[in-house]
């Protein structure tokens, strides 16, 4: 009896193409900025803080210390982080893909494993800005909640977005732009 095996087969066989390092670097600081500043606010924190703020800045919900500090802990540990995990189904469900070339790159086994790393490069970028837009709310409701006032700096979140904005611009036109996930002669 023959078993036809499938690119998805042969992917899963091969070894996985390593993560860029300077993308390792840059996600492996977030990390750490992200846990320092968590660090923070258990130092800092206290029993009341300002959580939801109104366009001016100033404060109109509030949360427990403990709710605060366990927003601040699990959103990026249950939401953000495990992203670039999705990554690997490709190799278990190429047919769901919905990317350029998708024909190309599901046609063989080694194909189909650079698309993960390819995807896997992404969505640690895309990680990496995500996490830092957690950051700079957790340094903003630091802030407030140490000002006295309940307020946040009104400049922290616009900032903040429109790092963002252009980071995520940037990542998106690597890929659909810069042509990343155009057929690649080495693997022809």
């Amino acid at each position: 009896m023959t078993t036809t095996r499938s690119a998805a087969d042969d992917a899963r066989d091969l070894p996985a193409e390593p993560t860029a390092p300077w993308i390792l670097v840059l996600a492996g600081g977030v990390v750490l900025l992200w846990l320092g500043v968590l660090a923070w606010q258990v130092a800092v924190l206290p029993e009341r803080v300002p959580t939801h703020f109104a366009a001016d800045g100033r404060a109109d919900g509030w949360s427990s210390r403990n709710g605060a500090l366990a927003f601040s802990a699990l959103i990026p540990l249950l939401v953000v982080l495990p992203m670039p995990v999705l990554s690997r189904l490709v190799l278990w469900a190429p047919g769901q893909i919905n990317a350029p070339n998708k024909q190309w790159w599901t046609a063989t086994g080694p194909r189909l494993r650079r698309f993960e790393r390819l995807m896997r490069e992404d969505l640690w970028l895309i990680t990496t800005v995500t996490l830092l837009l957690l950051v700079a709310g957790q340094v903003g409701i630091v802030l407030a909640a140490r000002s006295g006032g309940d307020a946040m700096p009104t400049w922290i979140l616009p900032v903040a977005l429109v790092v963002f904005l252009v980071a995520i611009g940037a990542v998106m036109a690597r890929m659909f732009i810069g042509g990343r996930y155009a057929a690649q002669p080495d693997l022809d």
